[in-house]
C-alpha cells in the first residue's frame, strides 16, 4: 500500500484502497486523511529525499520505494514526529535507516557509495548533499534537520579527512540557482 501525496484544492490529501478477504463482499474503500502539516512536510521534502536516495542507492525504482516507505512511515507516526524538537531530523534518521536496509545486500558485495564507506555518516551526508547534489548549506541543513553551520562543519571535516574529488566543494557562483530553484548562499 502506498499513499500518494497530491494537493487537491486546499483539502487534506486523501487516498483509498480496497482489500478483500476471500469470500467477502465488496465494501466501500477506506479513506485516509493526513494532517495538513504532514502533507506539507512530505511535499516539501520528498524531492530532496528522492535525489539523495538515488545518489546513495543508484537505482531509481528502489530509491522511489525507499522514499515512499519513509514518507508512509512518517505519516503513521506523525504526532510523535511533529512533537519532537526537530521533525526533519527524525525523518532523516528514518530515511537513512531505510537506505541502509535497502543497501544491505550491496554492502556485502562492497558496492556501496564510496563516501559512506570511508567517512562518518553526517560527513558523508554533507558531501553528497553539498558536493554531488550541489545544494546550498541551508537546503542541506533543512533536509537533514540540523543547523546550516553543522552541514558546513561536517563538510570541512570530510574535506580534511578525505581531500580530493569525492569531497570537492560545490562549483558555481554564489547566488546561482540550485536544482530546486533556490538561490545558493
Amino acid at each position: 500500500m502506498f499513499v500518494s501525496l497530491r494537493r487537491r484544492d486546499e483539502r487534506p490529501v486523501r487516498a483509498s484502497w480496497r482489500q478483500l478477504a476471500p469470500g467477502d463482499a465488496p465494501q466501500p474503500a477506506i479513506e485516509l486523511v493526513l494532517p495538513l502539516e504532514c502533507t506539507a512536510f512530505c511535499l516539501q521534502h520528498q524531492e530532496g529525499y528522492l535525489r539523495y536516495t538515488r545518489e546513495r542507492v543508484q537505482d531509481a525504482w528502489m530509491s522511489r520505494q525507499v522514499v515512499e516507505t519513509a514518507l508512509g512511515n512518517l505519516a503513521t507516526t506523525w504526532p510523535e514526529v511533529i512533537s519532537s524538537a526537530r521533525p526533519a531530523a527524525v525523518a532523516w534518521q528514518l530515511l537513512d535507516a531505510l537506505i541502509v536496509s535497502a543497501l544491505r545486500p550491496a554492502r556485502a558485495s562492497g558496492s556501496v557509495d564510496a563516501v559512506h564507506r570511508v567517512l562518518p555518516q553526517r560527513q558523508a551526508d554533507a558531501v553528497i548533499l553539498r558536493c554531488r547534489l550541489r545544494l546550498g548549506e541551508e537546503e542541506a541543513a533543512e533536509l537533514m534537520g540540523v543547523e546550516a553551520w553543522v552541514v558546513a562543519s561536517q563538510l570541512r571535516m570530510a574535506q580534511q579527512a578525505l581531500p580530493g574529488e569525492l569531497t570537492a566543494a560545490p562549483v558555481g557562483p554564489v547566488g546561482a540557482r540550485s536544482p530546486w530553484g533556490r538561490v545558493r548562499r
